[in-house]
């Protein structure tokens, strides 16, 4: 009797034990179920506070570490300010100031030159009205600008008819100006907060050299928006 009694109370004390282990597990994986849809949920506003977010302005500060061509050349660096400020809805105006930098074994080659122009989101009022964005400057986008009105261009250069005395290369700086306008299509979104993509694809015509350009463009950077 004894024995039987001891034998009850032993399992009694395990199954116990097992349901304190099944609760354990099932508060851990609710734990962890609520943990990621936790992170899911603050990614997904936070996500969209970016996209629904309005905005006036927006100072932009972005690189274009590399120049796509032929062979998509990395001795071709960009540096790029923007300032854009909503006209309308759909249309804003853009100022930009690019630093281009190339370089090769025997020449360097950097440009800094102003550019004035336009964009004009033509989805913006409609992704407003189904609620799928803010009034703001993200989205596909038409532009139109006159690159590099005004340029100051510096060579740097090995000597053909070097001093034999000096060590220094030949290094000549001026001013040009253009009329280039550059029409194109692109696409501006908010990556974060603070982090923006832009691309863009362009052609361009110069007047004065009687030129015509082609232009792709990635940008990658930080801004800063403004409302009223």
């Amino acid at each position: 009797m004894k024995r039987s009694a001891y034998m009850i109370l032993m399992l009694a004390m395990s199954l116990a034990g097992m349901n304190c282990f099944a609760q354990t597990d099932t508060v851990l994986i609710e734990t962890e179920l609520q943990q990621d849809q936790e992170f899911y949920y603050r990614n997904k506003y936070r996500y969209l506070d970016v996209r629904l977010g309005d905005e006036d302005r927006l100072l932009k500060i972005g690189i274009q570490p590399f120049k796509p061509s032929d062979n998509f050349s990395f001795l071709v660096f960009t540096l790029h300010g923007g300032f854009e400020q909503k006209i309308n809805t759909s249309l804003t105006a853009v100022t930009e100031i690019n630093s281009v930098m190339t370089w090769t074994e025997e020449e360097a080659f950097h440009q800094q030159g102003i550019s004035l122009g336009g964009r004009y989101y033509f989805l913006k009022k409609r992704e407003i009205e189904q609620g799928r964005s803010g009034n703001n400057c993200q989205g596909v986008y038409g532009l139109f600008k006159m690159s590099d009105l005004l340029s100051l261009i510096t060579l740097r250069a090995d000597d053909a008819d070097p001093d034999p005395l000096s060590h220094e290369p030949h290094l000549e700086r001026f001013i040009k100006g253009s009329l280039t306008p550059e029409v194109g299509i692109g696409y501006q979104q908010r990556l974060d907060y603070h982090l923006y993509f832009d691309s863009s694809l362009s052609c361009n015509y110069n007047i004065l050299d009687n030129d015509f350009g082609f232009q792709i463009c990635f940008l990658f950077g930080v801004l800063f928006s403004y409302t009223k």
